[in-house]
């Protein structure tokens, strides 16, 4: 039998903690509990970030 660490165990439950939280969502609901999440973590870690448009973002390549 392998010896796992301790915290791939922890990982793991994590995994499929999450899993079974987000299952039976569609695909829509999905995206919006994540986009929240996301910005419940955002504010309060107090993490402000950039937005940078498309244009901006392309450059032309020789």
């Amino acid at each position: 039998m392998r010896k796992y660490d301790k915290s791939l165990i922890e990982v793991w439950d994590w995994k499929e903690k999450v899993y079974h939280d987000v299952k039976d969502l569609s695909a829509k609901d999905y995206i919006e509990r994540v986009k929240e999440d996301a910005a419940k973590i955002l504010t309060e870690s107090q993490i402000k970030l950039k937005t940078i448009s498309l244009k901006e973002k392309q450059q032309k390549v020789a």
